[in-house]
């Protein structure tokens, strides 16, 4: 019996209300799907709106409507799944990919008992190449994370939503892990189980190249012409880690999963250090955090090492503080996220390459009150301790 499961969500809740959602909000399906203040509101007041309305509804109704809360239904109708299932839901970081995630989560945890935890896909931009490897390579880990925090005799892996590049390559990532991948379409009640074949990974290549995979890890994408000889070799004999198009090579999404593991941190990744006091502090009060901390870390790094400009409201959330505006800053103030607050003093040393946590709240009162008068207190001296193994050992 399954006692959790993890599933990528898409936005087949949203098409399948579209009329509905069209009588109260008529201009809906033209508002912009990047997420701004405005229509974040908007998501607030519509995720609202499409509660109260599919809350009445029969179950059977609810499941045509959502591919997603199908999959549970017909996994507790056939006691493969626990009367309270951990569900974790994939959703992407847009306009309609909120309002469905949102929506998902309230109707599996008040129809089905679940507890669920939401997980953002950032950046999927189709038509922005660069950009969409770096946010698939990064959405494959989150996942990856997923999995190996189960097993699959009590975990199932159901990716069934999103884009179909996102199926597409997710399927891979869970024969890794030995797990079979499940399927289902909203309205029915057939699995459709894709056998966890066998994909081994030469773990060999990535260590003895790993300053060339490091290069297109960090950057984007480099003109085949200007590689040697021998990198020109390796990319083209190894297509499961690069991508040729038009005179150009980079490492697609697989290949930035692949790299992005964990285990390899010492190639490819930065260091973090935390504030001594910090540490002690949250060894002493907040323990069962630190798996929570450790995942806003590697958040708030993904943001900065990832077109800043698209995160300035959660990587300099100084802005938001008047008596901080027209102040030159070494450090910046993250905005995590709010399952459990999460809000830090951060600054990246570009020389060592590592980042630097002064201070963590993880209450966001106590944030507004002390935010302004922790920034002006920081001293020159910092009794650092380096977290870097946990972080990524997590």
């Amino acid at each position: 019996m399954y006692q959790r499961i993890i599933i990528t969500s898409g936005v087949s809740l949203i098409l399948n209300n579209c009329s509905f959602i069209k009588v109260q909000f008529p201009s809906f399906f033209e508002t912009p799907d990047p997420l701004t203040d405005k229509s974040l509101k908007i998501s607030d007041e519509v995720i609202k709106y499409l509660v109260t309305h599919l809350k009445q509804i029969s179950n059977n109704e609810l499941r045509s409507k959502c591919a997603e809360i199908s999959m549970v239904s017909t996994l507790q109708n056939r006691s493969q799944l626990s009367n309270n299932p951990y569900v974790t839901l994939f959703y992407t970081d847009t306009f309609k990919g909120r309002i469905a995630g949102f929506v998902i989560k309230s109707l599996l945890e008040k129809r089905y008992g679940a507890t669920v935890k939401l997980r953002k896909v950032y950046e999927l931009d189709v038509n922005n190449r660069p950009l969409l490897n770096r946010s698939l390579g990064k959405y494959l880990s989150d996942v990856s994370d997923e999995l190996r925090e189960g097993e699959p005799r009590t975990t199932c892996f159901a990716p069934i939503g999103g884009y179909k590049v996102i199926t597409s390559l997710v399927y891979l990532v869970g024969p890794i892990h030995k797990y079979t991948s499940s399927y289902l379409h909203e309205g029915s009640s057939v699995i459709h189980e894709i056998p966890a074949v066998n994909v081994e990974v030469d773990e060999s290549f990535i260590i003895d190249n790993h300053n060339l995979l490091k290069k297109f890890f960090v950057g984007d994408y480099f003109s085949y012409d200007k590689l040697s000889a021998y990198e020109k070799d390796l990319v083209n004999n190894h297509t499961v880690y690069f991508e040729q198009e038009e005179g150009l090579v980079a490492l697609n999404p697989f290949g930035r999963f692949l790299c992005d593991q964990g285990k390899y941190y010492k190639y490819f990744k930065s260091k973090v250090f935390l504030e001594r006091s910090i540490k002690e502090m949250i060894d002493r009060r907040y323990a069962n955090y630190w798996k929570d901390v450790y995942h806003e870390i590697k958040q708030l790094m993904y943001q900065h090492s990832n077109h800043q400009a698209d995160y300035r409201s959660t990587l300099y959330h100084e802005s938001d503080f008047s008596q901080l505006n027209k102040k030159k800053l070494t450090y910046h103030l993250f905005k995590g996220g709010n399952h459990p607050i999460f809000r830090a003093v951060w600054k990246y040393d570009e020389t060592e390459d590592r980042y630097l946590i002064f201070h963590i709240w993880f209450d966001h009162d106590e944030y507004e009150r002390q935010a302004v008068d922790t920034m002006n207190k920081i001293p020159n001296t910092v009794h650092w301790m380096n977290i870097t193994d946990q972080l990524y050992a997590t």
